[in-house]
C-alpha cells in the first residue's frame, strides 16, 4: 500500500509538471520534455556501461532548430525511418533472445536513434512555432498514461498469466489487456471532447499506442537484466529513474507522429 501511494504522489506530480507545460505554451513544454529526456538518456547509458555525449548534443541541437522552424515535417521523413530501423533490431534482439553484444558504436547509435530521436518526436508532436498543436500532445500522453497505469493495477490485482517471463516477471497478459481497453475508453472518451478525427482514427492511435508501450516497456526491461539492475535510476520515488517512466512514450512517440502527419508522407 505504501509503494502505491508513494508512486501515486510522484507520478501526479510528472504528470503535473508535463500537462502544466502543455496548457502553458510550446517553449515550456520543449524545455520540459528535454530535461526529462536528457535524463532519460544519460540513465540508459549508464545502464549499457557508456559515455558519449554526442548522442545528447545532436538531440539538443535537432530540437533548438526544429523549435526556430528551420525543420519541417517532409525533412523529417529520414530520422523517421532511422528510429524505426533501431525499433526493429530492439524488436529481433528482444524476441529472438540471441545474446548480442554492443559495441562503442552500436551503443552511439541506440543513445542517439532509440532514445534521443525518440524523445525528439515525443517534442515534435507539439507542431511547428505558428501553430502548437497540444491536444496532439495530450492525446498522447492520456492514452500512454491509461495503458501504463490500467496495466499496472490490472497486472497487480488479476495477473496470473506472464506475458513475457524471460524478461519481465511481473508483466502479465491480463494486465496488457486491462490497460488496452482503458486506453480504448480514454480514445473514446477524448473523441467527445474534440471530435474533429473519426472514432476509427482515435482506436487506431488506442490500439498502436497499447501495443507498441508494451513494448518500449519490454524493451527497457531488457536493457535492465542486460546491466543486471532493477530500475535505470532513483530520481523518481515508486518509479525509478526518467527512463524507467518514459520507456513507453519514447517507443510510441515516433509512430504516433507518423500516424499524426500520414498524408504529408504518402502525398
Amino acid at each position: 500500500m505504501r509503494e502505491l501511494y508513494i508512486r501515486g504522489i510522484s507520478g501526479l506530480f510528472y504528470v503535473a509538471l508535463i500537462i502544466g507545460s502543455v496548457f502553458y505554451d510550446r517553449l515550456h513544454y520543449t524545455i520540459v520534455i528535454l530535461i526529462f529526456s536528457g535524463l532519460a538518456m544519460i540513465e540508459f547509458q549508464r545502464l549499457v556501461g557508456h559515455k558519449s555525449y554526442m548522442p545528447i548534443a545532436l538531440f539538443i541541437l535537432l530540437v533548438y532548430n526544429f523549435y526556430q522552424s528551420k525543420i519541417d515535417s517532409p525533412e523529417l521523413l529520414y530520422p523517421l525511418l532511422s528510429v524505426f530501423m533501431a525499433h526493429l533490431f530492439l524488436i529481433y534482439w528482444l524476441i529472438s533472445n540471441r545474446e548480442i553484444k554492443l559495441g562503442y558504436l552500436s551503443k552511439t547509435i541506440l543513445s542517439l536513434f532509440y532514445l534521443g530521436m525518440g524523445c525528439f518526436f515525443i517534442i515534435a508532436l507539439g507542431g511547428n512555432a505558428d501553430h502548437f498543436q497540444s491536444k496532439n500532445v495530450l492525446l498522447f500522453f492520456v492514452l500512454i498514461w491509461s495503458n501504463n497505469s490500467f496495466a499496472y493495477l490490472t497486472g497487480k490485482q488479476m495477473g496470473k498469466n506472464l506475458l513475457f517471463s524471460r524478461v519481465s516477471p511481473k508483466k502479465t497478459w491480463e494486465g496488457f489487456i486491462g490497460g488496452l481497453v482503458f486506453t480504448l475508453m480514454a480514445a473514446f472518451i477524448f473523441q467527445n471532447f474534440y471530435p474533429e478525427r473519426s472514432i476509427v482514427l482515435y482506436i487506431i492511435f488506442a490500439l498502436i499506442t497499447s501495443v507498441l508501450a508494451t513494448f518500449g516497456d519490454l524493451i527497457q526491461s531488457h536493457f535492465k537484466r542486460f546491466a543486471n539492475v532493477k530500475d535505470s535510476g532513483s530520481l523518481i520515488p515508486g518509479h525509478g529513474g526518467f527512463f524507467d517512466r518514459m520507456d513507453s512514450a519514447i517507443f510510441v512517440g515516433p509512430w504516433f507522429y507518423l500516424l499524426l502527419n500520414f498524408k504529408e508522407y504518402v502525398s
